[in-house]
């Protein structure tokens, strides 16, 4: 019996055609159907003699084939993302939502056993958002931060990404990216007092993604810090392996602790230094796995 998890691709662009070529390689997923809204998208172009259902009609696009269907990653965009998790939930669809939207539940694979919120519920859950890369990058330090300290009164989150990794979508969601990374942080922290920074970096050749969590803990222990961001990184890299402590973490100043991180990408379909995108759908495939292990291939 084919024991393979049936999923759909909502979107072409960057992150679609990444994932697109991620599940194609995949022993745990068939990827039946993609459907974006461009006739003329070079990412259709691509799929359309190794995929079965290929459309440029968006959600539509899926009608003959949903039957067949388990899940669905939505890589479009925000404001999309409204109408189509209505849809997918009326057909009682799961769906990965790899948008800033803050519709569906902010999810973090490597919190899951520490963060019950930012887990996997084994019923009534059918939306998990992946947030935001500089959310899933910045996640495992803050967690760390915020278990080895007994308060965390303030933190920033400055991400660093290749401009030639930001896409048309990226770049029209940057309020709600900001917005959506912020609102994690406050969950993981335990604090209001939160700000969130993203830069687009021209530089040549394009650099990696890396993301600086700055924090005020005053009762924190710094070696009681590293000791758990390394077992955060090494979760984390059980995922996302181009995931890295760059820089660990150190006072900047009394009470004020500052670590680094980097992401470098596999190069399923994008260049490595575009690990802003591998990361969110890593993370996006791995909340797949755990969500049909848990609750059954639906």
């Amino acid at each position: 019996m084919d024991k393979k998890i049936k999923v759909a691709i909502l979107g072409t662009g960057n992150i679609g055609s990444d994932l697109a070529e991620r599940l194609l390689a995949s022993d745990d997923f068939e990827l039946v159907a993609v459907a974006g809204r461009r006739p003329e998208s070079s990412g259709l172009a691509r799929l359309r003699s190794r995929v079965s259902l290929v459309s440029s009609s968006g959600i539509d696009g899926f009608r003959d084939c949903w039957d067949s269907i388990q899940g669905v990653f939505d890589a479009t965009s925000a404001k999309d993302h409204l109408m189509h998790s209505l849809e997918l939930r009326k057909l009682g669809k799961w769906v990965i939502d790899l948008t800033p939207s803050k519709i569906g539940k902010a999810t973090v694979p490597v919190l899951a056993d520490q963060y019950p919120d930012f887990g996997y519920l084994t019923t009534d859950v059918a939306n998990y958002s992946m947030v935001t890369c500089g959310g899933q990058s910045s996640a495992p330090v803050i967690a760390a931060i915020a278990e080895a300290s007994s308060e965390i009164q303030e933190i920033e989150i400055s991400s660093s990404i290749s401009s030639d990794s930001a896409g048309p979508a990226t770049r029209r969601n940057i309020d709600n990216y900001v917005d959506s990374t912020e609102s994690l942080a406050r969950g993981v922290a335990r604090t209001n007092k939160v700000k969130s920074i993203l830069v687009l970096n021209p530089a040549e050749p394009p650099p990696l993604m890396r993301t600086t969590v700055v924090a005020r803990a005053p009762g924190i222990l710094l070696e009681h810090a590293k000791e758990i961001v390394h077992r955060y990184v090494s979760k984390t890299q059980d995922y996302v392996p181009g995931y890295e402590l760059v820089v660990e973490p150190h006072f900047i100043e009394q009470g004020v602790l500052s670590a680094t991180v980097s992401v470098e990408g596999e190069g399923y379909f994008l260049p490595r230094h575009a690990g802003n995108l591998d990361i969110i759908n890593a993370a996006a495939v791995e909340v797949a796995r755990r969500h049909v292990a848990l609750n059954g291939r639906v």
